[in-house]
This record gives C-alpha cells, structure tokens and sequence, in this order.
C-alpha cells in the first residue's frame, strides 16, 4: 500500500472512530470492486484486516466486478451461501468514454444490477445498502438551485448520448425508493459530485487523471470545448468517511449529496490550478473541440449543498483541491 493510500485510510479511520466495531467479523459485499470506488472501498476494507483486526475480527469481503460476476444477472445463486451484512453497490460505467462505447450495458447495469443487487438484500437479510447514483441525475440547474439540493428535481434528457448513463441512474434511485417502500429494504442512495482520487484509472478520461498523465510523461493536456464549464470537486478520502457514515446509520430511504463545498472551478481553472501547484518542466496545456468519443452536451455546472450530510453525521471536508491534487500526483508517480 503506497504512502498516499496509508494516509489517506488512516484519516478515514480515525473520524469513523467506534463505529468501525460495526465491521467486525462482519460480511460486506462490493460490487464495482475494479472501478475507482469500489477500488478505494476495498483499500480501505483490506487497511482494516492488515492493519486494525485481529484474525477474530477479520471482514470477509465478496469483491464483485464485470469479469467476475455479472450483476446484470441474478447474484444469489452464485455467491457462496449465508448472511451478507453490508452492500455497497458502486457498479456502473461512470467513464464518458467507455459508456459511449456500451450504451445498453450502461443501461444494464443501473436496472438489471440493481434490481437484482435489492433481491439478493432481501435474501441475505442485509443490514444496510448503500447505491451510488450520480449529480447527472440534476441535470444543468437553474442558477437559483446552485449549490443544489437533494429536493431539486432535475430535468435530464432521455434522447442524447450521455441519456445511458443520467437516466440509468433516475432508475437505479426509483428502484430503491419501490424497494424500501414496497419492502422495507434497507437502502440509501448516494449522489456523488466530481470524486477524484489515487485509484482513478489514470487512462479512463476524466480530468484529474488526464492532468497527472500528462504531467508526468511530458504531453500537452488538452481542455475540451470552451474549458467554461464547472465543478466542485471533492477528494475521494472526505467521500468515504461519508459512505461509511450512510452504512451504518438506523435511518434508511434517504438521498445524500455527496461532495465539496470549495468553489466551482471551470475546466481551464482546474489545469490553470494544476499546473501552478505542480509545475511541470514539460507540459503544457491547451483548449480543442471536444473529440468524436466525448460526449459534448455534459452539463455546465455542478455544485452540492452538502448541509444535509453535514448536519447528519457531523463531519466536514477537510480536503482543499492542492491537497487532493498533490495525493493524486504523488501516487500515480510511484506507480506509473
């Protein structure tokens, strides 16, 4: 486990204090568990076993991911028998690049995986679900509802090439909501603004790792279209202490925004920040048309209220966008 990575779960650790017991000897299934969110959950599981349980107290972990065990299919038959404790389902195909290339798998997976992901809950008599949906399903807010919140009603078009994976998600939140009202599921459902971190594939297309890659092998970075639109974005550490905190509250049936209350920066703001922090002797940056396999109607801007989150679990970000970026600089450099 690289520095960045210890760091970074031993911050985790410590503001999730005696609620970690919860983990103990406990059965927690991941699914997603080769994405970026998923990889980050299971470092932080795998930190726990190595580094803060005894072997009594171990976490036995059920790692699911495409190659492994298609959650598009019905789960209970293929995952070895007995209680499941916890579900995190971070499954999706998040990359624009990717899911422009398997749109009805997108699809797949927000309806079929989830749906099934609930079923397997009630079976397993799980204590808590956790599903990421995504800030896509708020579309481009109106300026009066920026920073948005979780009662904002969003408008998403059902007809363009991003419509896979924005109206997936409405799916996957309205599965929930039959789920526990119908059911009594155990659910909450996530909205994730802009998480970035360490264990981003450094080659899937989004921001951050495209600044680091070119960095560090001396290519010109490349903004997209006018590089105007904005975001919050949030490292992936702040994040998880939240995940963990959803888990293992009593109350279920509830949406949280997850994300940073830091200033919104455009695209050209972000490698205008970048490259003053890191200064590279051999990049550059530059602003071109968005590419054939990008996807060029993504929203302009996008903001979280997080004061709901906040005030729920008491916590508050603690990492600016330096901070963030340098962790991400620093571990992808010791393994590139």
């Amino acid at each position: 486990m690289s520095k960045v990575l210890l760091q970074d779960n031993s911050h985790i650790y410590s503001h999730l204090g005696n609620k970690i017991e919860n983990l103990k000897n406990c059965r927690v299934m991941v699914t997603g568990s080769k994405g970026f969110l998923g990889r980050t959950i299971l470092s932080f599981l795998n930190f726990l076993n190595k580094e803060k349980f005894n072997k009594k107290e171990q976490i036995k972990i059920i790692a699911i991911d495409y190659d492994d065990n298609d959650i598009c299919n019905p789960l209970n038959e293929t995952i070895e028998e007995g209680k499941i404790d916890y579900i995190i389902n971070c499954a999706g195909i998040a990359s624009p690049k990717k899911y422009l290339k398997k749109p009805l798998k997108t699809l797949d997976v927000s309806y079929l995986g989830t749906k099934n992901i609930l079923e397997l809950a009630i079976l397993r008599k799980t204590k808590s679900v956790l599903m990421f949906s995504s800030s896509e399903v708020y579309g481009t807010p109106d300026k009066d509802n920026i920073p948005t919140k979780e009662e904002y009603v969003g408008s998403v078009t059902t007809f363009g090439n991003r419509s896979c994976y924005d109206i997936g998600k409405n799916v996957l939140e309205t599965l929930c909501y039959v789920y526990h009202d119908a059911y009594k599921v155990p659910v909450n459902v996530l909205r994730p603004f802009n998480l970035y971190g360490p264990l981003m594939d450094i080659n899937d297309g989004r921001i951050i790792p495209n600044i680091c890659k070119a960095m560090l092998e001396g290519n010109d970075f490349s903004v997209y279209g006018t590089g105007k639109q904005t975001r919050t974005y949030c490292y992936v550490t702040d994040a998880v202490v939240y995940f963990f905190e959803i888990l293992f509250s009593q109350k279920f049936g509830e949406i949280f925004n997850v994300g940073s209350e830091d200033e919104e920066l455009s695209a050209l703001e972000i490698a205008e920040k970048s490259y003053t922090i890191i200064k590279p002797d051999n990049s550059k940056y530059f602003v071109k048309p968005y590419p054939n396999e990008y996807p060029n109607n993504e929203p302009q801007r996008r903001c979280p209220d997080i004061s709901k989150i906040k005030k729920e679990f008491g916590y508050d970000p603690k990492y600016d966008f330096e901070r963030g970026l340098i962790s991400c600089y620093q571990h992808f450099s010791s393994v590139l």
